[in-house]
């Protein structure tokens, strides 16, 4: 009788570990984060950055641009974020613009919707990718990676005149984390314009185009935020 109960207690046993062993392994992945001691927390944080003359045009066969600007932003958490930022431009002048140039006083212009100055992009950016690498067994870069979308507003020059336009923008983002509070932003960007005018001659149509940007940014972080446990 009691090698009955005790071979019955020795069952009961067997039967709970693997379930104790499973919830155990459960919480203690709950509690520890894939990457831990982050040196950046951007939930809940303001985040500020200067683009001195480091918006560059990559793709415009007319005008070479060097914009500088200013971007402001808010974390509603450690993977979505809300961006807004404006540049101005300089617009450097090559051949293509030279010879495509005619006298104000002719009708033709610049086949491009025209010399763009301002631009102001509003965003929702996506960061999925947070992580730290160790170089030479010595440095940790801490980064994170994030995808952008939103609206955007330009403003241009034409030969006859100033045009604004609408459009959208989606892009690719990078940060590289100094310290809590500084980060190196890069960004890729594709402007997409949608109503621009587009003469030639007397003919003048609607037309959508690409403006492909690169960003260089320092960013600064304020606000206290949430601070991981």
């Amino acid at each position: 009788m009691k090698s009955s109960r005790w071979l019955a207690i020795w069952v009961v046993m067997l039967l709970l570990a693997p379930a104790a062993v499973a919830q155990e392994s459960g919480s203690l992945s709950d509690r520890i984060p894939s990457v831990s001691r982050k040196l950046h927390v951007k939930d809940g944080r303001m985040e500020l950055t200067l683009f001195p003359l480091t918006s560059i045009s990559l793709n415009d066969a007319f005008y070479q641009k060097l914009g500088g600007g200013l971007g402001i932003g808010y974390h509603l958490n450690e993977f979505f974020s809300l961006q807004v930022a404006a540049t101005y431009s300089l617009n450097l002048e090559n051949s293509n613009a030279s010879a495509y140039t005619i006298s104000p006083e002719q009708s033709s212009v610049i086949p491009y919707a025209g010399k763009r100055t301002l631009l102001v992009n509003a965003d929702l950016d996506w960061a999925p990718v947070y992580g730290k690498v160790s170089l030479a067994s010595e440095w940790i870069m801490h980064f994170d990676t994030y995808l952008c979308a939103g609206f955007a507003a330009i403003g241009g020059e034409q030969v006859k005149g100033s045009n604004f336009a609408f459009g959208m923008d989606v892009g690719l983002g990078f940060r590289l984390f100094f310290s809590r509070s500084i980060a190196l932003k890069c960004e890729l960007k594709d402007v997409i314009v949608f109503t621009d005018k587009v003469s030639f001659g007397e003919i003048t149509r609607s037309d959508v185009q690409n403006q492909l940007l690169f960003n260089l940014g320092l960013s600064f972080m304020f606000l206290e935020g949430s601070r991981e446990d």
